[in-house]
């Protein structure tokens, strides 16, 4: 129905932004290498703008792979008690980094040598594991299981 047309939709986009994010991280690595050996001069605090790209497209592609049953899951674990334990740790932790992405605001955090500011990456982490804990709802409540070409092996 309706909600499983938004749910697929909301998948694809964070399929999209987990291959932009890829893209981005791929760009900003060629321009830092090429900088450092033909200019020799690398680009100011690349490594930094590495690592936030890389915490956001693993999280945004975390949502995603719950929803197609893609994750690694021992079959002990494989329950509706681990269902339930997915939702409540992931939302935990949505609103522990909401509240720290608010604190990480007021002090005016940033990285060492980019200043690139840490409360919107918080932030964007917080939103994108409550994504994580809506889809392990979803997941609990529809049943998803690994389709045939998820590469799962059943026991």
């Amino acid at each position: 129905g309706r909600l499983d047309l938004l749910v697929t939709r909301a998948a694809t986009a964070l399929g999209v932004v987990a291959a932009v994010l890829l893209f981005a991280i791929m760009m900003v690595m060629v321009a830092d290498v090429s900088a450092r050996y033909l200019l020799n001069r690398p680009i100011l605090g690349a490594f930094e703008i590495t690592e936030f790209l890389m915490c956001l497209m693993i999280l945004s592609a975390m949502p995603l792979v719950g929803l197609r049953g893609r994750h690694v899951e021992a079959s002990l674990m494989a329950t509706s008690a681990a269902g339930l334990a997915s939702i409540a740790v992931f939302a935990a932790i949505a609103v522990v980094l909401w509240r720290y992405a608010g604190q990480l605001a007021r002090q005016d955090a940033q990285s060492l040598f980019a200043g690139i500011p840490h409360a919107p990456f918080a932030y964007a982490a917080s939103v994108l594991f409550g994504a994580a804990a809506l889809v392990a709802v979803f997941v609990l409540f529809r049943g998803v299981r690994p389709g045939p070409d998820s590469g799962a092996v059943d026991p």
